[in-house]
């Protein structure tokens, strides 16, 4: 499970990486409620790759307000039923840089 430090109101930007030719597209499973996906696209494969190379998705979301938030991405071809893959990116949505406060260690929050 991958872990994301976020500011609420401010854009997320996940990266995952695509298989190129293949059929196989990323996309959010479900929406969680507070989290928006704003957009997503396909950045092109390093200059002078082959056709069909790897690549990145990458996804554009943001939280409405601060929290935890999970966002489950899936990987498949748009004519399967079952992905191949699936991702979790737990979002952590604070109001300032650095998400939420969190006690140190050893240390009890108030």
């Amino acid at each position: 499970m991958e872990h994301v430090d976020a500011v609420a109101g401010e854009p997320i930007r996940i990266a995952l990486p695509s298989h190129g030719g293949a059929g196989y597209l990323w996309r959010l499973r479900d929406e969680p409620p507070g989290l928006r996906l704003q957009g997503s696209e396909s950045l092109a494969p390093e200059s002078g790759a082959p056709p069909g190379s790897p690549h990145d998705t990458v996804f554009t979301l943001i939280a409405t307000d601060p929290g935890t938030y999970a966002a489950v991405f899936v990987l498949q071809r748009p004519w399967e039923s079952e992905p191949v893959e699936e991702r979790v990116v737990t979002i952590e949505a604070g109001t300032s840089p650095g998400g939420p406060s969190r006690p140190a260690p050893g240390e009890v929050d108030d």
